[in-house]
């Protein structure tokens, strides 16, 4: 008789598990969505279900359940970021690319470019610099300041109005603008032939999140 009772308290806990499962996937599927954007009592913006500008890199890996491995860029400039790049993941229902930059100085990168583990060229012109074991664990620590989703799929209007209003648009070509959102640490580009590409930082660091958009452009007016 124990095991008829153990047995059928197994199934209602399996049976419990499998709807809070359920239940969470669809949560999941209608809040892990690019226009899902809020800003948390620390001043960092919601978004994919991480807090981007307070999360680190490791914690962004383990939020996502992706791994990546980050890299160190030069520009022609000799100016050096750090980034790494995440495949293909669903996000509720749509699929997305996407690339976390993290923040530090740039004496920090400097000392993970002397000790880097190889170079290689890319094809935007800058220097791809691989990090040894020291200088991973320290990138693995650094705040992700910068968050950019590349959909899979090509947005339509429809779906860009999704966003709201944006506070501001910037032409890049006759065909795509930007869309900016401020007080969202947001900006879009909608591009009417080509990808969409939508960026993600905290309200604090919109301005730099501007500086880092192309700058040969002209304003217009939403």
């Amino acid at each position: 008789m124990k095991k008829v009772l153990l047995a059928i308290t197994m199934l209602g806990v399996l049976s419990f598990l499998s709807a809070c499962d359920k239940e969470s996937s669809k949560t999941a599927a209608a809040t892990n969505l690019p226009w899902k954007v809020s800003t948390t009592a620390n001043g960092a913006t919601h978004v994919l279900g991480v807090d981007i500008g307070e999360t680190t890199f490791k914690q962004l890996m383990f939020k996502l359940r992706l791994l990546a491995e980050p890299a160190l860029f030069e520009t022609a400039e000799g100016n050096l970021f750090l980034e790494a790049s995440f495949g293909k993941k669903k996000f509720g229902v749509l699929e997305a690319r996407l690339i976390a930059e993290m923040e530090a100085d740039q004496t920090v990168f400097k000392a993970m470019k002397e000790d880097n583990a190889g170079r290689d060229s890319t094809p935007s012109n800058h220097w791809k610099y691989s990090l040894s074991v020291k200088s991973t664990k320290i990138a693995n620590d650094l705040r992700v300041w910068r968050l950019v989703y590349l959909p899979v799929a090509d947005f339509e209007l429809k779906q860009m109005q999704f966003f709201g209003e944006p506070q501001e648009k910037v032409q890049v070509t006759d065909n795509a603008q930007y869309w900016l959102y401020p007080d969202k640490g947001m900006a879009l580009l909608w591009d009417k032939e080509g990808k969409e590409i939508f960026y993600y930082a905290a309200p604090k660091d919109f301005t730099r999140l501007k500086k880092s958009l192309p700058t040969k452009v002209v304003i217009v007016k939403p």
